[in-house]
């Protein structure tokens, strides 16, 4: 006998809390799964979990732009550096304070990671085994509340924080001689996100796009320093009048640090009072000046906006609840939403409009499962009253029976694979069929009882459940569902029942 066991995969969920990333291929998505990383592809329709863990529940990931690093980052900050490729850890480093958000510069020589009030900037590690493979640059400050959202510029020597302080502050990433950050503010909420367009030059009217939790969208302009403003300045009063007390920005200097960045358009999501929860850019390969943003909201719906037009293309609700994460694979054809209230994981092919993969996982606990006779299906029950069946090899789950009403105690199969029968503490034990995939039997008793586990027998011709209260053994025809025998003598509630071989 082989005890040489392996991690392999994860069941029962799909996704629990922090944020989605599909991989550089776009053929994949990573989940995090409590402490633990699952990877979903989607074209081979299968799931596998890295075999590393946190020690606390993961919060971010950040994959870097070739795909070779991966840092997931647990809620109280404990972060694991891994090369991503070959499944291996290289180290382990703690930082300060819990991380709201962690992202690599495009280029990824670079590492920006929230600190409460501040932004720590780190100089990428690499895929090597080292005594200190994190280095410090630098600490930059500002805020004055948390920040909950960083972006890096396309050429990785800017990048762009929103904090909930209501402002967003455009920092460089190399000391500039005469160059301050720039705050710019306008919003009454908390920043979501912010984005810079992938053609972004000066001048352009849409240059920057920001949004905040009230459903405000506003679109900014970097303006070169020396013309004359039209309209009203947001930020840092970057005049010349001003500027005669201090150095001035070299002219050589990156155009964005010579630029004022003036708020050109307001506009605002209408969905029914909902706040946003997450937002992404999506970009527009087939046209040269317009990018597509998508937005999620508490109510569960998303929406699809073409910029600068603000023309909506498309909403759905894919959730009775919050959209908690985001993500668009590298082509734009398909949008990965997360609601960690229950488990769901979905992707959607918006121009289809179809779902490539939707999944949920238990709400509560999962109280039992058991595995088919020829171990290719696992059947789980669980406090959310439901049963699950999934595919063993794949990961996923295929079909979901929500016939009870109470918690589901104890799952069998019967000796041939094709049925499913389950016990639940709302009084009835069912059979489910899984060829037609519908409940086909329901066994009750003559009283109210609550079933806590049952059996069926070697020929799949019985079925016995023992209750919680009365202490008795019930037995049915599984063909017919009548009521054979009640077996009763038990002092105490019945905790499990088995046939005889």
């Amino acid at each position: 006998m082989k005890f040489n066991f392996k991690f392999s995969n994860l069941c029962g969920t799909v996704y629990r809390q922090g944020n989605l990333l599909f991989t550089p291929d776009g053929n994949s998505i990573l989940s995090p799964v409590g402490n633990r990383v699952t990877i979903l592809d989607l074209v081979n329709h299968k799931s596998r979990t890295l075999p590393f863990e946190n020690r606390r529940d993961i919060s971010r990931l950040a994959l870097s732009p070739n795909g070779a690093s991966l840092i997931s980052v647990d809620e109280k900050g404990g972060a694991l550096l891994v090369n991503f490729r070959k499944r291996v850890v290289l180290c382990q480093f703690q930082f300060k304070n819990p991380v709201a958000d962690i992202q690599f510069s495009p280029d990824g020589k670079l590492i920006a990671v929230t600190n409460n009030q501040h932004i720590d900037l780190w100089k990428a590690p690499a895929m090597v085994t080292q005594f200190r493979p994190f280095h410090l640059i630098r600490t930059y400050t500002g805020h004055y509340d948390d920040v909950t959202c960083i972006r890096f510029s396309p050429d990785s020597k800017f990048f762009l924080t929103g904090s909930k302080d209501m402002t967003v502050r455009l920092y460089s990433c190399n000391p500039i001689r005469g160059f301050l950050p720039v705050t710019i503010t306008a919003h009454k909420d908390t920043i979501v996100n912010v984005f810079l367009n992938p053609r972004l030059k000066q001048g352009m009217d849409d240059g920057l796009y920001t949004i905040s939790k009230d459903g405000a969208l506003f679109v900014w302009k970097f303006e070169d320093i020396k013309k004359e403003a039209k309209g009203r300045r947001f930020g840092v009063d970057r005049s010349m009048k001003k500027r005669k007390d201090r150095v001035e920005v070299d002219e050589s200097a990156h155009w964005m640090a010579r630029s004022n960045i003036l708020l050109t358009k307001k506009h605002y999501f209408v969905q029914d009072h909902a706040q946003v929860t997450t937002a992404q850019q999506m970009f527009n390969n087939n046209s040269n000046d317009s990018c597509v943003i998508v937005v999620g909201f508490s109510n569960g719906v998303f929406g699809l906006y073409e910029m600068p037009s603000f023309n909506r293309i498309h909403t759905l609700s894919v959730s009775q609840h919050r959209i908690t994460s985001l993500a668009i694979n590298p082509t734009g054809e398909w949008i990965a939403f997360g609601a960690s209230k229950l488990g769901q994981l979905l992707v959607w092919e918006w121009q289809s409009e179809t779902y490539i993969l939707k999944q949920q996982g238990h709400t509560f606990d999962i109280n039992d499962l058991a595995y088919s006779p020829d171990g290719q299906l696992i059947v789980t029950g669980g406090d959310d009253a439901k049963v699950k069946v999934w595919n063993a090899s794949t990961g996923f789950c295929f079909v979901t029976f929500k016939e009870h009403s109470g918690p589901v105690k104890q799952v069998t199969f019967s000796p041939k694979g094709n049925v499913v029968v389950s016990s639940s503490l709302d009084g009835t034990c069912r059979a489910f069929d899984l060829v037609r995939y519908r409940n086909f039997r329901t066994f009750t008793s003559p009283t109210p009882v609550q079933f806590t586990c049952l059996a069926i027998d070697n020929s799949g011709e019985m079925v016995v459940a023992g209750s919680l209260d009365p202490f008795e053994v019930y037995v049915w025809s599984l063909r017919t569902a009548r009521l054979l025998d009640i077996l009763s003598g038990h002092q105490g509630p019945i905790s499990g029942v088995q046939f005889n071989p």
